[in-house]
This record gives structure tokens, C-alpha cells and sequence, in this order.
């Protein structure tokens, strides 16, 4: 009898456990330091033979992912943050921008 009295005040009234707080693991992000070095590779290599929006492109996108990098592992205030976080959003949609110009002047502009 005791024993379902306890259940039933179980069920009534469950006891409140508090979730534990993990600190974010933040991974080391092998994948982006690749990435972000090949650009800067073929930006320093390719630079005399780019066209002016070819090295805008490759500039903003080495800021995005520097953007991206500093974002995931500095340790920023709130406003910090954000203004990095606009600034990898204006980066990679002026990266977008010079990537369709030249898209279309390479494939369909005479």
C-alpha cells in the first residue's frame, strides 16, 4: 500500500530537477582553417591574374570565414558579437553578389 502511495505522490508531484548548464564545447574547426587557408592561398597566388571582382570576391569571402572563426571562438561582450555577426552577413552577401556578376559575365554576357 505504501509503495503505490509513493507513486501516486510521484506522479502528483514529481521532483524538480534542475538541468545542469553545459559550457558549450566549441569544436577546433579543422574544416574552416582549411578552408579559409586554401582561399588565402589561391587569393596570394591568383592575385595579379584576377580581375578586379575576382579579388573582391576572394576578400570577402576570407572575411566571412574570419568573421565565422572569430565568432565561434572569441570571447565576445553582446555587442561585439553582433556587430561580427553583421558584419559576416554583409561579407557573405557581397561575396554572393560578385559571385553571380561574374557567373554572368562569364557565361552570358558577350
Amino acid at each position: 500500500m505504501s509503495t503505490k502511495y509513493r507513486k501516486i505522490l510521484k506522479k502528483l508531484q514529481p521532483k524538480e530537477k534542475k538541468p545542469k548548464e553545459k559550457p558549450e564545447k566549441v569544436g577546433k574547426d579543422y574544416f574552416l582553417i582549411v578552408i579559409m587557408m586554401v582561399t588565402i592561398v589561391f587569393m596570394i597566388l591568383g592575385w595579379p591574374y584576377f580581375e578586379p571582382l575576382n579579388r573582391g570576391l576572394y576578400v570577402t569571402l576570407t572575411l566571412a570565414l574570419l568573421t565565422t572563426y572569430i565568432r565561434r571562438h572569441a570571447k565576445l561582450t553582446e555587442k561585439q558579437d553582433y556587430w561580427v555577426e553583421k558584419v559576416s552577413q554583409v561579407s557573405i552577401g557581397i561575396s554572393i553578389v560578385f559571385f553571380a556578376i561574374l557567373a554572368y559575365y562569364q557565361h552570358f554576357a558577350d
